[in-house]
Parts: structure tokens; C-alpha cells; sequence
């Protein structure tokens, strides 16, 4: 082809929304409600509504959603965090940077769907949860792929945990017809621009059926204050933009249809490549896969030849994520890696292929063809 295929089209998104979007960023210029406007509170009750949650709460990005989620379970070093091995960076940094004496955090192993081993989480469980006073479980849907909350609410029940989700690339994602965050006693979502669900800018949202953690939310993204100049805890300031509530609520009617177009990729993805090179992810019956991400594994050659060949073609790949927590400088010796087998296995052989709701016939023709001749 002879244009670039993109990873991801923003643009197009916007060509979506900007006829609904302009005047009502035109209103909020002449008003100058920008912090604190209505549009957000109107765009929280529609998330809430969106996900069935009790409680949303609009926050300045999902890393502070994470910090100050974290922040409500009151943890402190008789604690333990349990993380999958395979995620983005935010989610340990969360914990690091949260005002808490330090829990001890553990990692564990994804399995073949890019999710939380709880195989391996079960066994950590089993061996070492008198240890600790709480236990927080982050359970990361990642790459829009739901994890086992069969067996996750199990050890919930057994073992009194705490879950924490973090459905940052799973906006839209169904675990049995249910939106991913139902079993979270908070859940997490980012809204960075190239998520499911993306602002025009940085800005996250909290979910939650718990009403005392609704109102410390408030409280914790304002400074700390329910009441002006009354703090109550050590808050901080992360509190969503209006004119980013506008652009979501606007994007949020569209996600529905945006996530069955990714879907209808991933189809033809699942069923036209055929190259035993390429490894593709396997499917999992309970889950309404969002696809934030299609992630595929390259065995026999290198990822930077298979890379390279599809660059040389156009065709716009990303890696999702080359470094594991344990492994980048700031990983803290005194934490635990319980287990990491498939995380180490994977991290030099997984490869993003473009995955957005506009990629057309022929593009996905094209990437397919190139794909099985490499």
C-alpha cells in the first residue's frame, strides 16, 4: 500500500465527535467553568451507568486513580500487594508513590492470555497469606483481555482479600455479559488518549460500590477536603479537566459501536493469519474482548526482522512491554518476584499488530497477506 497503516487513528476519532464537541467546548470558553464544571459530574453518572457501578469518580490520569485507590485500603508495611509480573509500569509506581507506610509487593506470572496466573496466585496464597494483616489483589485486564474472575472471586471469598482492578485497557470488556470492575472493591480506569475510551489529554476515572470509598475519592482528588480549607487526609491535587468530561461523554456513545469494529479485526486477525512464526492469542469463551491491543508472539526469527519487514511494508507494529517490573532499575530488591516463567518467555517475542475501529478492508487484507508471507 502506499500509505503508512497507523497503529492507532485518533484523528478519525475525532472526526467522530468534533460536530457535538465544538459548541459545547465553545460554552464551557464563555462560561470558564474549567475546573470542577458540570460536564463532569454528568459524564461520571454516565460511566457509572456505562460500567453498572454505584459511584464513578473523575480523576487527573489512571496512575493517580491507581495511588489514591491504593490509598483507601489505609496499608502499611504488614501489608502485601499482589501484581502481574506483565503490566505497565503505573501500577508499582502507584504503590511507590502513594503517602502509605510501604507494603510488600509480589509479582506473578501472566498466563497464556496476557492475564494474572491464579494457578500461581492461588498457590502464593495458599503458602503465605497469614503473613500478612491485608492483602490487595490488582488483577490488570490487559490488552482488553478479561482475567479469570471465576476463580478470582474464589480466593477473594477464601482468603479475605482486597481487589483493586485495573481495567485501564479494558473499557468495554465483558467477563459473562458483565463489565470487567464488578468484583473490584475499586476499580481503576485510565482515559489516556490511546485507550478504549481516550481523552484529548490525560484523565482517568475510579469506580466503585462502596460509598465511603466514593466520598474519600472526592475528598483525595480535591486536596484532601470535603469542605473548602478542611483537609482531612494527606490528598492531593487530581482532579479531571471539564474539558476533558466533555470529550468522553461525547466518545463514551460511541465506544459500544468502536468496540464491535476492533472486534470485527480481531476476526479476521484470529482467522486469516495463518503463519507458524506468528503466534496468536488465544480466546477466551467468558470474555468480550475489548481489544485495546492484539498482541502476537514471534517464534523461529527475530521480533526485529519480523518488525522491520512489516515496517518496510508500511505497517505501523509497537512492543507492549519489553522490560518486566523486576527488571527495570527501580524495582525494589526487598519485593518478591513469586513467579515470572511466561513473563520472561514473552517479553522478547511479543509484538503489538494495529488494532483501532477504522482499520478498513483493505488495510486488514494487507496487513494479513504480509503477515503470512514473512
Amino acid at each position: 500500500m502506499s500509505q503508512e497503516i497507523k497503529f492507532n487513528d485518533l484523528p478519525a476519532q475525532w472526526q467522530d465527535i468534533r460536530e457535538n464537541v465544538l459548541p459545547l467546548i465553545e460554552k464551557l470558553g464563555l462560561k470558564g467553568d474549567y475546573i470542577g464544571g458540570k460536564a463532569i459530574s454528568k459524564f461520571e453518572e454516565e460511566f457509572a451507568e456505562y460500567t453498572k457501578s454505584k459511584y464513578a469518580i473523575g480523576v487527573s490520569n489512571g496512575t493517580d486513580g491507581l495511588k489514591m485507590a491504593f490509598q483507601l485500603f489505609n496499608l502499611n508495611e504488614e501489608d502485601c500487594v499482589i501484581l502481574p509480573a506483565n503490566t505497565f509500569i503505573a501500577d508499582y509506581l502507584a504503590i511507590k508513590n502513594c503517602p502509605i507506610k510501604q507494603p510488600h509487593v509480589v509479582l506473578i506470572d501472566n498466563d497464556i492470555n496476557f492475564t494474572i496466573n491464579t494457578n500461581d496466585l492461588s498457590d502464593f496464597l495458599d503458602e503465605s497469606r497469614k503473613k500478612y494483616r491485608k492483602v490487595v489483589v490488582v488483577p490488570v485486564h490487559l490488552y482488553g483481555y478479561s482475567c479469570d474472575i471465576d476463580v478470582l472471586e474464589k480466593l477473594k471469598n477464601k482468603h479475605d482479600l482486597l481487589i483493586l482492578e485495573d481495567c485501564s485497557q479494558s473499557h468495554g470488556t465483558l467477563y459473562k455479559d458483565k463489565h470487567v470492575g464488578y468484583l473490584g472493591d475499586v476499580s481503576v480506569y485510565s482515559l489516556y488518549p490511546g485507550k478504549n475510551l481516550g481523552a484529548m489529554g490525560d484523565a482517568g476515572i475510579i469506580t466503585t460500590n462502596n460509598e465511603e470509598f466514593y466520598k474519600r475519592c472526592k475528598s483525595l482528588r480535591n486536596y484532601g477536603s470535603s469542605v473548602k480549607y478542611y483537609y482531612d487526609e494527606l490528598g492531593n491535587n487530581h482532579r479531571m479537566d471539564t474539558i476533558q468530561a466533555i470529550v468522553l461523554s461525547e466518545k463514551l456513545k460511541h465506544l459500544s459501536k468502536w468496540t464491535e469494529n476492533k472486534n470485527e479485526v480481531a476476526k479476521r486477525y484470529l482467522n486469516e493469519i495463518r503463519n507458524s512464526k506468528v503466534f496468536l492469542p488465544t480466546e477466551n469463551k467468558n470474555c468480550y474482548n475489548s481489544y485495546h491491543i492484539f498482541c502476537v508472539r514471534i517464534n523461529n526469527d527475530t521480533r526485529e526482522n519480523f518488525q522491520d519487514y512489516l515496517n518496510k511494508h508500511g505497517i505501523t507494529t509497537i512492543i507492549h512491554y519489553p522490560i518486566p517490573i523486576h527488571e527495570t532499575s527501580i524495582f525494589d530488591s526487598s519485593d518478591t518476584v513469586y513467579s515470572s516463567l511466561l513473563t520472561d518467555q514473552y517479553k522478547d517475542k511479543i509484538v503489538s499488530l494495529p488494532m483501532h475501529p477504522y482499520l478498513n478492508d483493505e488495510e486488514i487484507t494487507f496487513i494479513i497477506d504480509k503477515i503470512n508471507k514473512f
